[in-house]
């Protein structure tokens, strides 16, 4: 298994998304290509070249959707990873599940960060790991800076892997990611 370290994790996915943004512009270029020699052939009827473009056109919007689906598939495979990184080795005894289970049915009822906050801080204080995990868990669910923070401060040698994994998190939400899959992945313009 890959050890998984923040800068790591920028280098792989900004390679990654830049070879599925690059695969992207060739599917676009290839189109281009293909278009212009329809329109250069004098043999076809203004008919037949609309349907061999009409063609074109949805062959590499299929390309283009799968080349995304593609590239989610890895970023989702990514995080999948990480975070498994971030659980380490979990007991699979009954008593350490249902421990788990327990922590995680507490933390679904906290409404708000200030309330998440002195729940961890409680955990803290009785060394309760498991319930730590769960509020560190559900803290970068929902975007609680302070409770990532305070959970990376309680679990230092956690801190660098959640500090990877809350670097895809924001790196794949953000608004430059999805401009740059909204230009490398749009239709072709005539």
């Amino acid at each position: 298994m890959t050890k998984y370290t923040p800068l790591s994790v920028q280098n792989e996915l900004t390679s990654k998304v830049h070879a599925f943004h690059d695969r992207a512009k060739a599917a676009k270029e290839s189109y281009y290509a293909a278009r212009k020699e329809v329109l250069d052939n004098d043999r076809l009827s203004p008919g037949a070249q609309h349907e061999d473009i009409a063609r074109l056109t949805e062959k590499v919007a299929d390309q283009l959707k799968g080349i995304l689906e593609e590239q989610q598939r890895y970023v989702d495979g990514l995080k999948a990873s990480i975070e498994k990184q971030l659980r380490g080795n979990q007991p699979a005894d009954a008593n350490s599940i249902m421990l788990r289970r327990d922590a995680a049915d507490r933390v679904r009822k906290l409404t708000d960060e200030k309330e998440a906050l002195t729940v961890l801080a409680d955990a803290i204080h009785n060394g309760d790991d498991t319930l730590q995990h769960a509020i560190g868990h559900v803290g970068r669910q929902k975007a609680w800076l302070n409770v990532r923070d305070a959970y990376q401060a309680a679990q230092p040698e956690t801190a660098d892997i959640a500090m990877a994994l809350a670097y895809v998190e924001d790196a794949t939400s953000d608004v430059g990611y999805r401009m740059g899959n909204s230009m490398a992945y749009s239709q072709p313009t005539e």
